[in-house]
């Protein structure tokens, strides 16, 4: 299982409960806080320990390869944040396959996110509560219901993104003709990463991590390294998709609040929209919530072997 790689370790710290960030809430920033998951996590099922130890890894750049463009923050309208950070994820995890696995996929277009969290909360909490989900609804539903692009769909249209067609969808929920087509492209696998060598060791291996965390950002100047100090309470979810390890191990959390969210220098390349977050605060967060996951299959667009094609 050998793949481009890179990035090690770091210790438990933070044990103490934060100040809630500002006038920011659950509600609306979309991730609602679970603590009940029992999961086997990344180590219990795979042969990568240690596999991202003195390594850094940027999957943003497979994205960049595969798609000639940067990576492009999302900016959500809703309490979302865990379907853009799975639909990231899934869009990020593709493209690790094609350049990093050198699988016969395409790229077709990016994941609906509308989909991911109309999906969630109908078919998999079956909740009509406030707005926002777990992360584990998420992962359960790309599973069980497959994923959707934003394309068009006859007679559904599911390119346009705002908040009518984002609250549309969620009321009303995933007509049948769509669920069919859904479930040609599951999500095969995920894994929980229960610690910070785990999500170091998944995402060098190029597994995208979908984080969820109460990580309060509530000042999001990166220091000259990329860095930020979380400070407060954010329930929240994050796009995990670079890590570094050796001097000053950490994460690069990709968030979905447009480019302007983050300010001051950056480090390997980091997208727009994107943070480093030292490892003590990843381990803390993974540890105490067991909420976040590794992506590591996908039921893609393969590409026909042309030997096959009858012309």
């Amino acid at each position: 299982m050998k793949r481009r790689a890179f990035l090690k370790t770091a210790t438990a710290w933070f044990a103490a409960p934060f100040p809630i960030l500002s006038s920011r809430t659950y509600q609306e920033f979309g991730w609602i806080v679970n603590y009940k998951n029992i999961y086997k996590s990344f180590y219990d099922v795979s042969e990568l320990k240690n596999f991202g130890q003195n390594k850094v890894a940027c999957l943003w750049k497979a994205y960049s390869a595969v798609r000639s463009q940067e990576w492009i923050a999302h900016q959500q309208v809703g309490g979302d944040c865990v379907a853009h950070g799975s639909g990231s994820s899934i869009d990020i995890l593709t493209c690790c396959r094609i350049v990093l696995e050198k699988k016969s996929e395409r790229y077709i277009n990016d994941s609906s996110t509308d989909m991911i969290y109309a999906g969630g909360r109908n078919l998999i909490a079956r909740s009509k509560g406030r707005a926002g989900m777990e992360g584990n609804w998420a992962v359960k539903y790309l599973k069980e219901y497959g994923n959707l692009l934003r394309q068009n769909y006859p007679p559904y249209d599911l390119r346009p993104y705002n908040r009518e067609t984002l609250y549309y969808w969620e009321r009303n929920g995933i007509p049948e003709s769509l669920l069919i087509e859904a479930k040609k492209h599951l999500l095969l696998n995920y894994i929980a990463v229960n610690s910070w060598e785990e999500v170091r060791d998944a995402v060098s291996a190029g597994y995208p991590v979908i984080f969820c965390a109460s990580l309060g950002a509530n000042d999001d100047k990166r220091d000259n390294d990329g860095f930020i100090k979380p400070r407060g309470r954010w329930a929240h979810c994050w796009m995990i998709a670079g890590v570094q390890d050796g001097k000053r191990p950490g994460a690069c959390l990709i968030n979905s609040h447009g480019t302007s969210f983050g300010s001051g220098p950056k480090t390997h390349g980091q997208p727009d929209g994107s943070v480093w977050v030292d490892a003590k605060y990843i381990d803390w967060q993974v540890k105490n919530f067991g909420d976040s996951y590794a992506l590591t299959a996908y039921q893609g667009f393969i590409i026909p072997d042309k030997r096959y094609i009858i012309w």
